[in-house]
């Protein structure tokens, strides 16, 4: 009887595990793309990876290495927003190629700004060779730099090869440009850290050129047929070779999340992709307390020459990580300093931080957090007789420790 009912409560177990999915599966977005990748730029944890070191050509999205690289000159001195450039004939040949004119320029002087506005807003190929083209003299000048500052900031799966994302073919150059997701996520983090006032200008919604307005190629920013709540941008990018490519960035409650999407099939699936993933940072992830502020720990510090030689370890802020709903938080590490006496209330005592795991994953190159831990209480230097005492029962655990290592036979015949 035992053994039949034991029989029956296997086979449910199977059958439960085979219709309903783990909460980790059921939560996961569906993201229809060769390529995708969300990190919550406050924390720098990785929220969701698919094919993220697959180098794919990223399109438009190249556009953001060069108005970086355009930002980058501005804050050298090289070149001033208000700087007027007339576009060189290479540029204004883009114009004439049908499909690739973002914003038709004339044959007249732009300023710097126009131009940085005009290629990240509306994507303009035009603008963006007149950028690089301003920053280094020429395009092929350009891509060299555009490479070696992705080799600067890590982004090994990189290779550029045009100022604006075209295909070899449109572009007028040789090579294509490939990237990965991952390298991806490198770029636009930097860019954020650093000049974050660039979301000034992709959250909007339109840009006038010339006395004309043109469309944000981005159609989830506000006021527009795919708004979402929070949305500032990023970049789009598309060529039949690439597909439909995005990034996207978002921020609600206190949190800034960024996504890449790569290789989408269609307008609309780069854009419910997008729409999946920064509902699943937002719905499925919750900031969790690992420790809170003024909480002794379970560890304590090594004090020499103390009255005590253990002293409490407490925290100094609330320590906190991003923890998928249905995962387990994970456990704290605890480096603590070895202490000598006298030693004061909040004197350092080491650091906690995070390391990462199945449940909590960092981007390559983003540091776990850490937080600082201070000594709870004071400890005085110890009396004389207790130093002496201590140092004379250290002595004898290390002659009972040696006699344990030596045989019984060679104990009597030291004796």
């Amino acid at each position: 009887m035992k053994a039949r009912y034991f029989i029956i409560l296997l086979t449910v177990v199977f059958v439960m595990q085979t219709i309903l999915p783990s909460a980790a599966s059921a939560a996961a977005p569906k993201v229809d793309a060769a390529s995708a990748m969300l990190v919550d730029v406050t924390t720098g944890q990785v929220l969701f990876a698919k094919q993220e070191d697959s180098m794919l050509q990223p399109a438009s999205i190249t556009k953001l290495m060069t108005a970086f690289l355009t930002r980058e000159a501005i804050q050298a001195g090289k070149l001033s927003w208000t700087q007027e450039i007339t576009p060189s004939d290479a540029a204004l040949a883009l114009t004439r190629k049908p499909g690739l004119a973002r914003i038709p320029l004339l044959n007249k002087p732009y300023t710097v700004k126009e131009l940085y506005d005009a290629a990240l807003i509306r994507s303009a190929n035009e603008a963006a060779v007149t950028l690089g083209e301003a920053v280094s003299g020429s395009e092929e000048a350009f891509v060299k730099e555009m490479n070696r500052r992705a080799d600067e900031l890590g982004m090994t799966q990189t290779t550029f090869a045009n100022a604006s994302g075209l295909d070899s073919e449109s572009a007028g150059l040789p090579g294509d440009n490939l990237t990965s997701a991952k390298d991806l996520m490198k770029l636009a983090i930097a860019y954020l850290t650093t000049y974050p006032e660039v979301l000034d200008v992709t959250k909007r919604a339109y840009v006038d050129v010339d006395g004309v307005r043109f469309d944000a190629t981005n159609r989830m920013l506000a006021n527009r047929d795919l708004a979402y709540p929070g949305m500032l941008g990023l970049k789009t990018g598309t060529t039949n070779e690439a597909g439909y490519c995005f990034i996207g960035v978002s921020t609600r409650d206190g949190r800034t999340v960024l996504s890449v999407v790569l290789g989408a099939t269609s307008d609309e699936e780069r854009y419910a992709a997008t729409k999946a993933l920064h509902d699943y940072a937002y719905a499925d992830f919750v900031m969790t307390p690992i420790l809170r502020m003024g909480e002794t720990i379970s560890k304590m510090a090594t004090v020499s020459q103390g009255e005590e030689e253990q002293v409490a370890v407490r925290t100094t802020n609330d320590f906190e990580v991003l923890v998928e709903k249905g995962r387990p938080v994970p456990e704290p590490e605890y480096d603590l300093l070895d202490l000598e006496a006298p030693i004061k209330a909040d004197t350092q005592a080491g650091m906690v931080t995070i390391d990462s795991s199945e449940n909590v994953r960092y981007l390559e190159g983003e540091a776990p957090p850490k937080m600082a831990l201070v000594t709870a209480e004071s400890v005085d230097t110890a009396s004389f007789l207790t130093r002496i005492t201590r140092a004379f029962l250290d002595f004898l655990d290390q002659i009972r420790l040696a006699l344990g290592k030596i045989s019984l036979v060679e104990q009597v015949e030291m004796l």
